[in-house]
């Protein structure tokens, strides 16, 4: 049986998200490791690439509670460290206002609405005229260049983003995917498009593959696999605890209510093509903590403790199911090989 492993996006809240999620499953005996495909998504990019480089679940967790060696490259400041994500791209009013033209065409371009209008990739006059990007990325290609190898793991690793200008998904890794480094390829598929410059790989230019889904897991059931393991930090379930009658819900439940339809949507295919499939994701009365705002300043460690107590919650309902007995089988031989 295949297991697929597949990481979705969420932002920096969606990252704090993951490092509680991993860790409660590698609590559970659950061996990501064993996984035959990873698929990542923007956030879930970062995360999948990074385990490919070698990171564990606990890495993530220590990471989150300022334990892990990797802490002492990023600012003490929290402040200082959100300004390095969103260092500002304009250097005077005028070129802003040109920016967010620019920036509007981008996302317009990379769902797809400039194509279906008869439009296509803009000419390189018009693009330095207007272009995208309100924020630098130069900070987060430093560090993933300087985290992550240039080469691709040996193992099956599929990171998505979206061609901006065709609004084509792809997916980096795949044998039909362009050539790309690994520490590009995550640059790409985390480029939030109207917010960070596109990312240019080889003549064309890439954004979030969030754009076209927030886990792309139809991925994992094209590759094969048969036992799917998704953590979907933009997706939410019902828990008995809050309800959506609650006013306080409206506004996360809202600002998430596209991913988790188009979640729905993707799990339903999976499961129509004989695929079994467990989704961790944030229960409804952790949508406080999580906002509507996924890149935001948060508390990293409370958000990941958060997600460790609520992924064991799910996976202790959820012992019987056929991806955790098939996800513990696979663990166990690997652990005994």
């Amino acid at each position: 049986m295949k297991l697929g492993l597949v990481l979705g996006g969420g932002g920096l809240v969606g990252m704090g998200y993951h490092a509680g999620a991993l860790q409660a499953l590698d609590d559970f005996g659950f061996d990501v490791g064993a996984a035959d495909l990873m698929v990542g998504t923007s956030a879930g990019s970062v995360m999948a690439a990074y385990m490919a480089a070698g990171w564990k679940p606990t890495d993530f967790f220590e990471y989150a509670h300022g334990r892990h060696p990797d802490v002492q490259k990023d600012p003490e400041d929290p402040k200082e460290q959100m300004r390095r994500v969103f260092t500002p791209l304009s250097r005077s009013p005028a070129e802003r206002v040109r920016r967010s033209v620019g920036s509007m065409f981008a996302v317009a371009s990379s769902r797809g609405y400039v194509k279906r209008l008869g439009g296509g990739e803009p000419g390189r006059n018009l693009r330095r005229a207007f272009p995208a990007g309100l924020y630098s990325t130069e900070e987060t290609r430093r560090r993933l260049h300087e985290d992550l190898p240039q080469e691709w793991p040996e193992r099956s690793l599929y990171l998505s983003a979206v061609d901006l200008y065709s609004g084509e998904r792809i997916a980096f890794g795949h044998p039909a995917a362009p050539e790309a480094s690994l520490p590009d390829a995550v640059l790409a598929s985390t480029s939030i498009p109207g917010v960070f410059p596109p990312v240019r790989i080889g003549d064309r230019r890439y954004v979030d593959g969030g754009v076209a889904s927030a886990t792309s897991l139809d991925l994992a059931t094209d590759h094969g696999c048969d036992l799917i393991l998704c953590i979907a930090p933009l997706g939410y379930r019902t828990d008995g605890v809050t309800t959506a009658r609650d006013p306080k819900m409206w506004a996360p439940m809202l600002v998430r209510s596209m991913f988790a339809r188009s979640l729905r949507r993707e799990v339903l295919s999976a499961r129509e093509r004989g695929c079994e499939v467990l989704v961790v994701r944030p229960w409804m009365s952790n949508l406080k903590m999580h906002g509507t705002n996924s890149m935001r300043q948060f508390d990293r460690r409370a958000l990941a403790d958060s997600a460790r107590e609520g992924t064991v919650k799910l996976l202790e309902e959820n012992a019987d199911h056929p991806v955790a007995q098939g996800w513990k089988r696979k663990s166990s031989r690997k652990k005994a090989g």
